[in-house]
Formats: C-alpha cells, structure tokens, sequence
C-alpha cells in the first residue's frame, strides 16, 4: 500500500489545542471558558484554519470557495519550441513523404500528428514521448520503474480526465514522479502536492503505460465519491459539510483542479476523496 505520512491526520499537540481559537471572525461559541470543550472536537482546514463546530466550517467553506473555486480562471497556454511533426522530421526519425502524408490524414481525420505517423507505421509511441519530453524539458520516465500501486495516491476521476498518473514515490526523499502522456498540466501538478504534501515532479510517459495505469487503477475506485459540481458555493459547502459529519473527519483537505475541486476527509484511521467534477473542456 502507498501512503505518505501526512495524509495520516494526527492531532496537534495538547498545548496547541489550548491555544486554538475559531477561525471564523464572527464566532463566539469557542469564546472563554466555553472554548475548552470545543476544542476536542474541531476541524481543520487545509492544516492552516481550525473552526470549533460545523456552522463556523460551513460559513467559512462557502467562502472559501467563493473567493477560490467559482471565479473565472483560464491557464496561460505554454507554447512548445516546435512542433511534433517538424521535430520528428529534425531528428530523422521520418521522412518528408511521410510527414506530408501524416498531415493529410490529420486534416481528414482530425487526428493529432502523432496518431497519424502511428496509424501510417512510421513512428513508435516511445518516439511521442521522447519528443513531448524535450517539448516540456521532461525526463522520459523508465516504464520499469513505474509504481502501478502509487496511482491510489490520486482519485482515478483526476488521472483519467487530465491522462497522468503518478508512477513512483521516492519516500525517503519525499518525492512524487507524476507522468504526463500529452502535455503537463501544472495546475494539476501543483494541487497533487499541496493535497499530499510532498514535492512533485512531472515526467513522461509513452500512452500504452499510462492505459496499463488507468486499467489498473479502474479496478479499484474505493476511498472515492465524484459527483457534479453544484452551481452555487452554499450548495457545495453544504455536501461537504454532510460527508464530514458522516465520515468523523478531523481535517479537510481541498484544492482545485481546474474547474474540478478536490476535497479530502482525513480521520486518524483513514481518509475519503470527494472530487466535484467540473464541466469538460
């Protein structure tokens, strides 16, 4: 089983639960002596804000959310040094012949470059990853190297939509190898270690590893909830609300992805992955 130290919640330690106080400005239950019975059982947000009941967390929540997850924000797309197709034909590894008969059948198909020099046998998927990791300036990842259990580290919903997959967990030195096979999403790279807390770093890896990864990964989905993304921020602090009061959580945990939010419902004996899906790109 893969796991990393702190997605096991532990409690802070008795002088620091003394110290706590709400974070919510306008709360006055955790007020004087009345505090002290509130602080065995608050919450935890993101390991920076704890709230002494779930009517601070939910008004703080919706807020939250508010400020973070339902504004409009668009990556800045990244533009590659070269194309795939050019830099193929650079490194010899097709002809100009096959290059242009490639881009015919990309135009009729609508096909990307890549798939098209498969499909007419000129080009291996090993060849796609080598140059998508000089595209991005990331090492190619070594297949026999890859971790298929350290996939559970992310809910399957994230690793199928944006086609990554962590493939190795360094755990003494704390780090996370994610592949990419198209591209690195760095919105979702950043989330995966904030979420998990460790250092990441992005690889590649050649498209029939990673559907040998998200095969493996399909066939356990446990420890995970996805659901659509409400349309307003009261009704998706509300659902997060529910799962914390059914799950005896301790701490939450929640990022975007996107226009996907991740939350993550940590206890001292397990945890549970609620991912509220955004609408497809």
């Amino acid at each position: 089983m893969y796991a990393l130290e702190e997605t096991k919640w532990k409690r802070p330690l008795g002088w620091k639960q003394r110290a706590l106080r709400c974070a919510h400005p306008d709360c006055t239950a955790a007020m004087g002596w009345s505090g002290v019975l509130h602080r065995a059982a608050g919450f935890w947000l993101n390991e920076q804000q704890w709230f002494c009941g779930p009517r601070c967390l939910e008004a703080s929540l919706e807020e939250h959310l508010l400020g973070y997850f339902y504004e409009e924000r668009r990556p800045v797309p990244i533009r590659t040094t070269m194309p795939m197709g050019l830099m193929m034909l650079s490194r010899g590894v097709i002809s100009d012949d096959q290059l242009r008969d490639a881009i015919q059948m990309q135009r009729s198909s609508g096909d990307k470059i890549g798939a098209c020099l498969q499909r007419l046998a000129c080009i291996t998927p090993q060849d796609i990853a080598s140059v998508v990791a000089t595209q991005w300036g990331c090492p190619v990842f070594p297949s026999e190297s890859v971790q298929p259990g350290s996939s559970m580290l992310v809910p399957f919903s994230l690793i199928e939509r944006y086609r990554m997959a962590p493939v190795h967990l360094v755990s003494q030195g704390r780090r996370l190898f994610v592949g990419f096979c198209e591209k690195v999403n760095y919105t979702a790279l950043i989330s995966i270690e904030r979420m998990l807390g460790c250092d990441t770093e992005a690889c590649i890896i050649p498209e029939p590893t990673l559907l040998q990864i998200l095969e493996h990964r399909k066939r356990d989905t446990s420890g995970e909830v996805v659901v659509s993304r409400p349309r307003s921020a009261t009704e998706t602090s509300r659902m997060i609300l529910s799962y914390v009061q059914q799950t005896g959580t301790e701490a939450i945990r929640l990022y975007a992805v996107e226009g996907n939010i991740w939350v993550r419902f940590l206890s001292r004996k397990s945890h549970l992955d609620l991912v509220f899906e955004g609408p497809s790109r």
